[in-house]
């Protein structure tokens, strides 16, 4: 099994990076298709969009709160600060805009990899305890190895950071082809990568 984090080659994965990977929940049964690009990127500008405006929300309303709250207290000069706080609410919404933007640029870089050995848009793709399946096709669990598995890294925490995993791709061998799940290319891409790492990594 080749392993690859954030992009480089590693010897193996360690106990400790396996225990660090964070997966989707457990499903008995998945099933999602093969997304063409359009879909596949309209799919991530969608949900890149959505995250960002909860966070920015959530952030705009927190420093607006706290200026109001500001001039409330000091009715004097405490409204100074209502004026600094939609200044630095609009510089935060700017640089998230900026954000968007970059990660849309990288996501359009990157398409052409996560596209590459994927079943053509529109095949059906399910995972359940007997096997992987592909537009009907059943490949048992037995009858698959792991080619390799492409993952990325993250750091999370202030005290003490940990450093957790993220599997992006995994390429299944199989008796005479090679199956690629790419999460970012299909419908239900996280539970059908994560729950068919599971089931082939599950003790035989």
């Amino acid at each position: 099994m080749r392993v690859l984090i954030d992009g480089k080659p590693v010897e193996a994965l360690t106990a400790k990076q396996e225990q660090a990977l964070r997966l989707s929940r457990t499903e008995a049964v998945v099933q999602g298709s093969v997304l063409a690009a359009t879909g596949a990127t309209d799919a991530y500008i969608g949900q890149t969009k959505r995250l960002f405006v909860i966070l920015g929300s959530i952030a705009i309303v927190l420093i607006l709160g706290i200026s109001l709250a500001g001039a409330i207290s000091d009715p004097i000069d405490g409204w100074l600060t209502v004026p600094a706080g939609i200044v630095v609410a609009g510089a935060l919404a700017l640089f998230l805009n900026l954000l968007l933007r970059h990660r849309i640029r990288a996501w359009n870089r990157a398409l052409g990899h996560h596209g590459e050995g994927m079943e053509p848009a529109g095949t059906e793709v399910g995972v359940d305890a007997e096997g992987l399946s592909l537009a009907g096709k059943v490949f048992a669990w037995p009858s698959l190895a792991i080619d390799q598995v492409e993952m990325t890294s993250y750091r999370a925490g202030t005290d003490t950071p940990e450093t957790f995993h993220v599997i992006d791709r995994l390429s299944l061998a199989a008796a005479t082809r090679v199956i690629v799940l790419d999460k970012a290319m299909m419908q239900n891409g996280p539970l059908l990568v994560d729950n068919a790492w599971r089931l082939m990594r599950a003790p035989s």
